[in-house]
């Protein structure tokens, strides 16, 4: 075949996570992250579609940080389950962050929309030959087909100015194979074939993807996968000679017609043309597709040539504001989750087995290392947090400048590397040690802060292309060497009153703090489909109320951190704020609650000056109780009037009304005090007491009038109130 060198070459340029994927499977799969009505069974679905994550899901499931015993996982589904919920999660979002922006789409992206067509047609074939015959496990057959020309991927990534030609091309032509050896040193079935030999795992997986375009007779007597894999990427050749050919081999091999074998074509082709319909993806064909290659041999070399045209070197990654501010909310999201799943974890042994799964599944770190200040504070000491990590623990290194790029980390207080291909330092005898014994080419080494004040060093151990990898997503390492830190500060005692209050503030502004990340990134979301929306000619008013809504929320939050929390009364139209809260909740819990919403707004209500986000508090807060209340459904009517008001003149009255049973005298003679809550589950019980407060704060009143029939809420409200200071809440 071809040397070994080839292969080392381009996987010292390309990792599995660099490869591209298909941007359509990338959108949905964030959109399917951010929905939280979603689950694993949804993802898994997603995952299935796609070579680059599926490969990845397979390669971390196969690691020793999760393989628990000798079995290999071939099944994506199975190893999505070992990775779990949240593991898989975040794998997804890396790779979409790495990958959502690359420039291979900017001239590629109809080449790979073709690769992804020809993959999962060869998965889904594969799997049923192996259902029908019984000669393979569908699963493994499945993961095989989709991965049979994962090598191809590889080479893309590792030549993008020059493989973009050869990948546009039909790789089942004759002379392919031995134009990609004498142009890249190695073909993609044996590049495949390394990338899948590197999870270390007993089957045939790496055999099939090897010699898929081998001559028939070579793998006459291979097992029934090499067979089955063969046979399926055979069927989806554009000759019609070699066509004609699969269906003489389906009778020798498995004793399958050709009836049989075009009833799994056909439903094949169709399942995936359902799937692409759904991800809007162009499938389309291969440049060379309208060739016909049964009467005359291609000359390889003369369609790259003639292709070479249509392809430009490629730049650098898009740095447009919208590109910018989509990876930032992605790189939000990914760290969120990643300090929300560590946050998880109380016990340390279990912390550090965590944070070793983490480096491995986002930054593939072969071992991650942590040095601590000794107690002399003179050296930095290895501190050994895994299984196999104890010859760590002999290291002691002076903190001087020339020890190591890990005491260089510390001094410097920024992040250093040994890749000195890559502006990296020159390591030290330790820093070979260590590299040496973690078996890997380089260290990345990130000190680790708590409030400001360094307190370790965290080393991550990674070969050249996962460090390329690594290197655009700096602050991934960045946070999960900042979560370390929390947790290697000795908890101090808290017994003074004063300490303690300071704590609770302390707790308070880290919980205001944290809580409007994700609210910014919900924005920012917003931001970019309102944005699309608009391009598109289809402007929304729901967006904006979900905007004011998160403002709101916002608001709220912000006030647990406030001393005064004062807040600007305006002239609020009164009817318009209505009809915006039930545009928001009318299909969220309403109508799923049956119940029907009735609105008689008084078409000459006056605005009022008042605070507009406590008065949508209070009404949200009415609402939403009368839908409760209303276990089977029911109506709720929502009525403003204008009224005189003999103590401040003229003024509104806002009526919300349900049908439901009625409230008990006992609850009834104390509504608007606070009580412990007979609703159960999230609720506190000082709802209305918290609306009470506010109504009054507005120089206003609520009173409840009940019966049977149900209940009715009267809100009353001056519309010019007496004094811009009784707005001050």
């Amino acid at each position: 075949m071809c040397s070994a060198a080839g292969a080392q070459i381009v996987l010292n340029n390309a990792t599995i996570s660099a490869l591209p994927s298909v941007p359509q499977i990338l959108t949905k799969l964030l959109e399917t992250l951010q929905d939280e009505n979603s689950g694993l069974e949804q993802l898994a679905n997603l995952i299935e579609m796609d070579v680059v994550i599926s490969a990845r899901v397979l390669e971390v499931a196969n690691s020793a940080a999760y393989r628990r015993d000798r079995h290999p996982v071939l099944s994506i589904r199975t190893g999505i389950i070992i990775l779990g919920w949240d593991m898989v999660k975040m794998l997804t979002l890396s790779i979409i962050c790495q990958r959502m922006f690359n420039d291979y789409y900017e001239q590629s992206n109809l080449d790979i929309e073709h690769y992804w067509y020809h993959s999962l047609r060869c998965a889904v074939i594969a799997k049923s030959l192996a259902a029908r015959t019984g000669a393979a496990s569908p699963d493994e057959a499945y993961v095989a087909g989709l991965l049979h020309n994962i090598g191809r991927l590889g080479l893309l990534a590792g030549f993008k100015n020059k493989y973009p030609p050869f990948f546009a091309i039909d790789d089942s032509l004759p002379g392919y194979m031995e134009s990609e050896v004498a142009h890249f040193g190695i073909d993609h079935c044996e590049l495949g074939a390394w990338i899948i030999r590197d999870w270390n795992i007993k089957s045939f997986l790496e055999d099939a993807v090897a010699y898929h375009h081998l001559p028939a007779a070579q793998i006459e007597h291979t097992p029934a996968l090499v067979k089955i894999v063969y046979l399926a990427n055979l069927l989806l050749t554009e000759r019609r000679s070699e066509r004609q050919s699969a269906l003489i081999l389906a009778s020798k091999w498995f004793e399958l017609d050709s009836s049989v074998i075009n009833e799994i074509m056909s439903l094949a082709v169709s399942q995936v043309h359902i799937l692409s319909d759904s991800l809007g993806i162009n499938i389309g064909t291969a440049h060379t597709s309208q060739h016909n290659w049964d009467k005359h041999e291609p000359d390889i070399e003369a369609l790259v040539q003639a292709l070479s045209k249509n392809f430009t070197p490629t730049r650098a990654a898009s740095s447009s504001s919208t590109n910018k501010l989509v990876k930032g909310v992605i790189d939000t999201a990914l760290i969120n989750h990643i300090e929300s799943t560590c946050n998880q974890e109380d016990q340390a042994d279990g912390f550090f087995e965590l944070l070793s799964k983490l480096s491995r599944l986002l930054c593939n770190a072969k071992q991650v290392i942590l040095f601590t200040p000794d107690e002399t504070g003179q050296h930095l000491a290895g501190k050994s947090i895994a299984e196999g990590q104890e010859w760590v623990e002999s290291f002691k290194l002076p903190i001087k400048p020339a020890t190591s790029i890990i005491t260089a980390a510390w001094i410097k207080k920024a992040h250093c590397h040994s890749f000195q291909a890559f502006e990296g330092f020159k390591p030290s005898l330790p820093d070979q040690q260590i590299m040496r014994l973690c078996e890997v080419d380089g260290i990345l080494c990130f000190p680790m802060f708590a409030k400001d004040t360094i307190v370790g060093v965290m080393v991550f151990a990674l070969n050249q292309p996962e460090f390329l990898i690594a290197k655009q997503q700096l602050n991934v390492q960045s946070a999960l060497a900042r979560i370390v830190a929390s947790r290697l500060i000795p908890e101090q005692q808290q017994s003074e009153p004063e300490l303690e209050a300071a704590v609770h503030e302390e707790r308070l502004k880290r919980f205001v703090h944290e809580t409007s990340t994700p609210l910014s990134t919900i924005k920012n979301y917003l931001a970019i489909l309102e944005q699309k929306m608009l391009l598109n000619g289809m402007p929304n008013r729901d967006i904006a109320i979900v905007n004011e809504e998160i403002d709101r929320v916002g608001s709220l939050i912000g006030n647990l951190y406030s001393n005064e929390q004062d807040h600007i009364a305006a002239s609020t139209d009164v009817n318009q704020l209505i009809q915006d809260i039930v545009a928001l909740h009318r299909q969220t819990y309403l109508q799923p609650a049956g119940v029907e919403v009735t609105l008689n707004l008084s078409s000459g209500l006056p605005k009022i000056t008042t605070i507009p986000y406590q008065l949508r508090q209070v009404l949200v807060n009415l609402i939403r109780n009368a839908a409760e209340a209303m276990e089977r459904g029911g109506k709720l009517s929502i009525s403003t009037f204008v009224e005189s008001q003999s103590d401040a003149g003229q003024g509104i009255l806002i009526q919300v009304s349900d049908t439901g049973p009625g409230i008990p005298d006992s609850v009834l003679s104390k509504i608007f005090t606070p009580v412990e809550t007979t609703k159960g589950g999230k609720h506190s019980g000082i709802g209305l007491s918290i609306s009470h407060d506010l109504i009054k704060g507005l120089c206003g009143s609520i009173a409840c009038r009940t019966s049977s029939a149900g209940t009715s809420f009267d809100i009353r409200l001056p519309i010019q109130a007496s004094s811009h200071a009784a707005l001050i809440n």
